[in-house]
């Protein structure tokens, strides 16, 4: 997959394109097409092409639109563009609403989510029609951005959206009381409290790789009677995993209500 057109090129498509640029990826065979004008200014500062001043070879479409827009945006590839090769990025609309339209072309759904831009990101994909060739292109593709989940049922991708896709928002706003305390424990230095977090999260990251169990490791740092019991009896108390997973429930929920609007 030499050339690649974005069709939208709000945050996901951002942070999946500036992935790209990191690995490797020549920002030549990157391609957009964008109506909003801030993205279009920080799509120009990634030095990629505007699709419309172009007539290169597109190899690989990807829809990176909102919802709505999304069936107008996949007839407009087809409408443009011969036997084209296309990747939706779209939570929410299934497959065959867009099958239904062209039965003949290669089509698969990807969830990326934004840490992507740093090589970081886990990408959920099921395929549809793709070769198992062009497949294994497709794959080895969204490997540079970080880890690839590859679903067997579809309905496995609205679960992996509200859990993964939007999963960094919600670490963010559990990191949000970290900062809170933080912020007066290091005088407002907001500079070393992001150092803080993120080696925070780094730390946590290695631990989790290097095989540990999440029971274990919480053992490894709460002591009986210490402070790191007394911050966990407290969350146990106030229902905080319930509180989290009723959010989860929520996000999914939403993705699968989107498939039913559009």
């Amino acid at each position: 997959m030499k050339n690649i057109a974005f069709f939208g090129g709000g945050n996901i498509s951002q942070a999946v394109i500036e992935g790209l640029l990191i690995s490797g990826f020549k920002k030549n065979n990157i391609f957009y097409i964008e109506r909003n004008p801030i993205n279009q200014r920080k799509l120009k500062k990634l030095k990629i092409n505007n699709l419309k001043k172009n007539n290169t070879k597109i190899d690989l479409f990807i829809i990176a639109v909102k919802p709505k827009d999304a069936i107008d945006t996949y007839y407009n590839i087809l409408n443009e563009y011969e036997d084209p090769r296309i990747i939706s990025f779209v939570a929410g609309i299934k497959s065959s609403k867009y099958k239904k339209i062209n039965k003949e072309i290669e089509f698969l759904r990807a969830m990326p989510n934004t840490s992507s831009k740093f090589g970081y990101g886990v990408t959920g994909i099921f395929n549809s029609s793709f070769s198992k060739v062009n497949l294994k292109k497709i794959i080895c593709l969204l490997n540079r951005l970080g880890v690839v989940i590859e679903f067997e049922k579809e309905s496995e991708i609205d679960t992996f959206t509200g859990i993964v896709g939007s999963g960094p928002a919600y670490f963010y706003q559990i990191l949000k009381s970290f900062e809170k305390k933080l912020l007066k424990l290091c005088n407002q230095d907001q500079k070393l409290v992001k150092n803080i977090m993120a080696t925070l999260i780094k730390g946590i990251g290695s631990s989790i790789e290097n095989g540990g169990d999440l029971d274990n490791l919480i053992k490894t740092v709460a002591s009986k009677k210490g402070t790191t019991e007394a911050g966990l009896k407290s969350f146990k108390s106030n229902k905080f995993n319930n509180i989290l997973e009723e959010g989860l429930n929520a996000a999914i929920k939403r993705s699968r209500e989107i498939s039913n609007e559009f």
